[in-house]
């Protein structure tokens, strides 16, 4: 395992551009690092090895893949989204059996399966993950979570089709990012497995879950530092989003921008009440292909959505953490907001995000919060404590910019580049790119430069920056 040096403290944008980790023997930054951390003293089971020789020729494409046949030739709807669903879950179960269940036998570079580069600070070594965000128990009050704070970790993989336009986006060295290569393909497929700290007598819907060995960093002062001990934590989430522009057009809106946001996101969830392994026990909690902007949730809170499917079986845990007006979001993605103020009064409890509100914001560089928070970021300079969460009243014009269903490369916001929903790149590759990689530094300083003050920190401190915008203290 090669030891990476100290790093300067970032205090300002060129500090925070010219500081690096160094790798002692070559005096340079090492892109696809597994890990900067090595496993524990004592540990002899398998670590986590980057997949990262993306395809450098465009991999052959179903053009009739199972997820589109289920819909059984007809448009997308509450009626056939569930089997869209099942049919994507099926055709990747073999892999993610073997990730979940028999990691000893886990080779993704084999079943090419893939990584984004620079994230080495953040993985945990014997798995990948990197910290997601910390939850009260208060953010689960139907379901009996016994523990006070979970912390929640991700770990995501490409499939070959959506690796192609890695490479083609990030080269062969990863140092220079080629903005005119965002879009992905039809057919990729990007996973995102979800686990939490809290265990199966912490909280009873865990009941005969997977659990992982995590060692992850601690993230304390400005920079994570080494981990410190095993992290038991339970598989409890796995989103699947797939690239489907036939099943998701693109529609042209004659005085009004395009719609069709090209993608079909889907969550699955553990139901300990499902017989089977435990890949049969992971159920849909729903699927979302846009996020219905002409259903303003304020006003007619009653409405029916039209671009979100939710199961009616999916277990409680999950379905309490539902986003704006119902809108798909998975128990680790922190669409419910705790203890906010909002156009000035205090709200307990808000919804106030979901799956594709959060991803649509992906674009470089990043001008607007992955939540439609007051100021453009969820921690507030007048509450230095970080008591409260700030955003704008729901419902209003201001809010709904987050909730509409733009195709994958028109950005959110004018001047900047968008990423097509990967919000893994957005807030975590390029940001940790723009930390660690040396050169051109007048370039990076005028990316940040178009930032807003409030947002810089996202980019700054990207070790820290959680789902929803805020900094893990």
């Amino acid at each position: 395992m090669r030891t990476l040096g100290r790093r300067r403290a970032v205090r300002t944008v060129a500090a925070a551009i010219l500081a690096g980790t160094v790798l002692a023997q070559t005096g340079a930054v090492d892109p696809w690092a597994n890990s900067e951390w090595s496993p524990p003293p004592g540990y002899h089971g398998p670590v986590f090895k980057l997949s990262h020789d993306y395809p450098t020729q465009m991999p052959a494409i179903p053009t009739n893949p199972p997820w589109i046949r289920a819909l059984g030739g007809k448009p997308i709807s509450a009626d056939n989204a569930l089997a869209y669903v099942e049919a994507v879950k099926n055709y990747i179960g073999a892999d993610m059996r073997t990730l979940i269940t028999d990691y000893d036998h886990w080779n993704a570079a084999q079943r090419k399966w893939y990584n984004l580069p620079w994230m080495f600070s953040i993985r945990d070594p014997i798995r990948g993950t990197y910290h997601a965000l910390p939850q009260d128990a208060s953010s689960f009050p139907l379901s009996n979570l016994k523990k006070k704070v979970i912390n929640d970790y991700v770990l995501v993989y490409y499939n070959d089709v959506a690796a192609y336009t890695l490479g083609q986006f990030w080269g062969k060295t990863a140092q220079e990012p080629n903005f005119k290569q965002t879009q992905f393909l039809d057919g990729s497929i990007i996973i995102k497995v979800a686990l939490t700290d809290a265990l199966a007598s912490d909280w009873s819907p865990l009941e005969g879950a997977v659990v992982w060995d995590l060692y992850p960093p601690v993230l304390s002062g400005e920079n994570p530092s080494a981990p410190t001990k095993i992290v038991k934590a339970t598989v409890f989430q796995l989103d699947i989003i797939v690239k489907d522009t036939k099943t998701v057009p693109r529609v042209k809106n004659p005085g009004a921008p395009d719609s069709g946001t090209g993608w079909v996101f889907s969550t699955l969830v553990y139901d300990k009440n499902i017989a089977g392994d435990f890949w049969a026990r992971m159920v849909p909690l729903g699927a979302m292909w846009g996020n219905d902007p002409d259903i303003n949730s304020v006003i007619t809170p009653n409405a029916t959505l039209q671009q979100n499917v939710v199961n009616p079986m999916a277990p409680l845990y999950a379905v309490e953490t539902l986003g704006y007006g119902g809108r798909l979001s998975g128990p680790n993605d922190g669409a419910v907001s705790e203890n906010n103020i909002i156009d000035g009064q205090p709200v307990p409890r808000a919804r106030i995000s979901s799956c594709m509100s959060c991803h649509g914001v992906a674009e470089w560089p990043l001008k607007s919060s992955l939540v439609p928070s007051v100021n453009g970021s969820a921690d507030n300079p007048s509450d230095p404590n970080n008591s409260f969460s700030y955003f704008l009243k729901p419902g209003t014009v201001e809010f709904n910019q987050w909730f509409q269903s733009r195709p994958g490369d028109v950005p959110q916001d004018d001047g900047a580049v968008a990423l097509d929903y990967d919000m893994n790149m957005t807030i975590k590759a390029l940001p940790l790119w723009l930390k660690y990689s040396g050169g051109k530094t007048a370039v990076r300083t005028e990316m940040l430069s178009q930032v807003p003050k409030r947002l810089q920190r996202l980019l700054l401190e990207p070790e820290k920056v959680t789902k929803t915008g805020r900094l893990i203290h």
